[in-house]
């Protein structure tokens, strides 16, 4: 399967992220949850901060492309608004550009085959041992585009300015991995009913202060698991 919506995978590096963007009929169909979970520990209780993003199988694919052409193609940032209902307007990706010597260096294309077998942690306990700052993506918000505020510093949920964005980013291997992981979600045949990047707890899934993030794919309904 190296062809989705049109696009061809092998051929992403000539692709500018944002006329895919419009070219895949602009808005996001997707609900995003926000909110904090505690975690009992050894030495006492503590909260993890999570992002649950709900959608179908189909808008899955869509924001991986999206995901996939900001690691590979010509644009290293992009916008993928949302049509859902709710103070989240958007999804900003961001791609970090690795210097020609850099290892890590810029991908020229991608290929893909379906993964039918996907857990709903399918990142542990690999994730624990991986090179986190290349190979994990960063979550975070963002002010909504057109929207500006004076303290950008949250020290909380409460103090997220609204409308906002969810950002995510990293370097182009991370978001590839984080494209691939969401391309099996949506062509698996029985799916878990989520996927979370991290084990209850936070098992660094993602990379440092970022926040945790479960997917969940839906049929109908855009309803996140709670």
């Amino acid at each position: 399967m190296n062809k989705l919506m049109g696009v061809d995978l092998r051929k992403l590096a000539s692709v500018d992220a944002n006329k895919l963007v419009d070219s895949l009929g602009g808005s996001l169909n997707c609900a995003i949850q926000i909110g904090c979970h505690s975690y009992a520990s050894a030495g006492g209780e503590y909260e993890i901060s999570r992002i649950c993003i709900a959608s179908n199988a189909e808008n899955l694919q869509r924001l991986a492309l999206v995901l996939l052409a900001c690691a590979i193609g010509t644009q290293c940032e992009t916008y993928l608004p949302i049509t859902a209902v709710g103070p989240t307007k958007g999804i900003k990706i961001g791609s970090a550009r690795p210097l020609e010597f850099d290892p890590f260096h810029q991908p020229k294309s991608f290929t893909y085959t379906p993964k039918r077998d996907l857990k709903r942690y399918p990142w542990y306990p690999w994730s624990l041992t991986c090179d986190y700052w290349t190979e994990l993506p960063c979550f975070g918000f963002d002010c909504a585009p057109g929207e500006y505020y004076t303290n950008m510093l949250w020290s909380g949920l409460a103090d997220i300015p609204k409308p906002h964005i969810i950002v995510v980013s990293g370097y182009p291997k991370a978001l590839i991995r984080l494209a691939r992981l969401l391309l099996d979600y949506a062509n698996t045949d029985i799916p878990p009913e989520q996927i979370d990047l991290e084990v209850d707890g936070g098992f660094r899934g993602v990379k440092s202060f970022s926040y945790e993030v479960r997917f969940t794919r839906i049929a109908d309904r855009l309803e996140c698991m709670k």
